[in-house]
């Protein structure tokens, strides 16, 4: 029976199962009987609609999430688009040959392929996109480029980074993170033989060990907050928001020049992808204060969610927490002086104050709420409900399109290994980066034999569907 996995992320990049379901088949009626169920337990505990849902290219499981969650924005895992294309395009290319190692290596020509590919989905403007796509049809073989427009660039508005980065999917764009859950359920299931009754009593170990474990790290993060995030800019947030969300505003904050300002205009994507300030915002609020604003964070990146009728500062105010105190110069001669000297001796062990532990010059002034910017090139927003991107690929299908997408596509063992490994919950890594390395792993593991590559599994791809919220 296929497995339908559902899983969601936490604001500090964990991984969490949210259900399970046993289908009879993988029919529009199957996913809509599961998502229905899924919908009834959400309204059942107050849980919001998910933001964002990342699947692999499912019709069935894609029409039942239009229908039933209209308002999250869905996308397709770029880690599957990127397996298909790798499999379906090295037939229009050369075979491997051999490197200066004696090891098999692919072509040059089909490396240059993938690359180009790449770049084609990490397209940051519509014009980009387009002359990046002209350039691949004139120095690619025609074959592959039909294969990859006709099958996936169908679906551009969920893959490529111009149209994903302008909705929240805060760095999750790729299911490959739900392979990780599959082996600790199978660790607690042990066996295949079991019956569903005894399924069920082993997920219920699973479960309570995720809860229990998700409790631990939360309230060692919060009693133990890594050394590089205890500073003044996150005085406001850094007891109400996830570390993880922090480390990726300090990768922000070292974008900044080391003297004056940023030096363009603002056109990040950050704030509308991650719900993260850019750097431009980070040093505006230097300038004013120097603290970041709870309300520059998206509540996703929250330890706890506001209520649906509650607003930020009814939440949490953006309070300075308990750092060291500050020290104030008293009047008369300072402890521990004598005429102006101080008693303490040059071979002191005494260490001098850290820059973050001297006082401030004045106290932080009351900000003001500075709306985004409006001048980003690639952001379309006319104050009326856009049509999904599903919609528009659906009349694209309903108008003729031919599609040469394969059901079944056969994957290669060799450039799976180690992704699950590499998306921890303390990297920082961002998930396209990591699907587009996909293709250039297990490199060494090619064999080729009459020129024909060997190590790589012709199994179809597991029957169990990935739906990520």
């Amino acid at each position: 029976m296929p497995l339908l996995n559902i899983c969601g992320i936490s604001g500090n990049n964990r991984v969490i199962q949210v259900g399970l379901a046993f289908l009879s088949g993988e029919k529009r009626g199957d996913y809509t009987w599961a998502l229905q169920h899924l919908r009834r337990v959400m309204a059942l505990n107050s849980i919001k609609e998910p933001i964002s849902i990342v699947t692999d290219r499912e019709l069935a499981l894609i029409s039942c999430i239009e229908t039933l969650f209209p308002e999250s924005t869905h996308l397709l895992c770029r880690w599957h688009v990127n397996m298909n294309v790798l499999a379906k395009t090295k037939k229009y290319f050369p075979a491997p040959i051999k490197g200066p190692t004696g090891k098999a290596e692919r072509h040059p020509s089909f490396k240059a392929f993938l690359g180009d590919w790449n770049t084609l989905l990490s397209s940051s403007t519509e014009q980009s996109f387009n002359e990046q796509l002209e350039t691949m049809k004139r120095e690619h073989p025609t074959g592959a480029i039909s294969y990859c427009t006709r099958t996936w660039l169908l679906w551009k508005e969920k893959l490529v980074a111009y149209w994903v980065n302008q909705s929240y999917h805060f760095g999750v764009t790729v299911t490959s993170p739900i392979e990780g859950c599959h082996a600790v359920l199978k660790s607690y299931l042990g066996i295949r033989s079991g019956d569903l009754r005894t399924v069920f009593q082993r997920l219920q170990h699973f479960w309570t060990a995720q809860h229990e474990s998700f409790k631990s790290a939360l309230a060692q993060q919060k009693l133990r907050p890594k050394r590089q995030l205890n500073t003044p800019l996150f005085a406001a947030v850094l007891q109400h928001v996830h570390s993880f969300a922090l480390q990726k505003v300090l990768q922000e904050y070292g974008k900044l020049p080391t003297k004056g300002p940023p030096p363009q205009e603002c056109h990040c994507t950050i704030p509308y992808s991650h719900g993260l300030p850019c750097y431009h915002t980070i040093w505006e609020r230097i300038q004013n204060g120097g603290v970041i604003l709870l309300e520059d964070i998206h509540f996703h990146w929250h330890y706890f969610l506001p209520n649906s009728d509650a607003t930020l500062t009814d939440v949490a105010l953006p309070i300075r927490p308990v750092l060291q105190p500050e020290v104030i110069q008293g009047k008369g001669r300072p402890r521990g002086a004598l005429g102006g000297v101080s008693r303490i001796a040059d071979s002191s062990t005494r260490r001098h104050p850290s820059a973050w532990e001297l006082p401030s010059s004045s106290a932080p002034p009351a900000l003001e709420r500075r709306e985004p910017s409006t001048e980003q090139l690639w952001i379309v927003d006319s104050g009326l409900k856009r049509q999904s991107s599903t919609a528009i690929t659906m009349a694209r299908l309903n108008a003729g399109h031919v599609d040469l997408y394969e059901a079944g596509t056969r994957r290669e063992r060799g450039y799976m290994c180690g992704i699950t490994s590499v998306y921890k919950e303390d990297s920082m890594e961002d998930a396209a980066e990591i699907a587009a390395k996909a293709m250039q792993q297990g490199i060494e593991r090619i064999s080729v034999i009459d020129g024909v590559e060997v190590f790589t599994q012709d199994a179809d791809f597991d029957l169990d569907d990935d739906l990520y919220i």
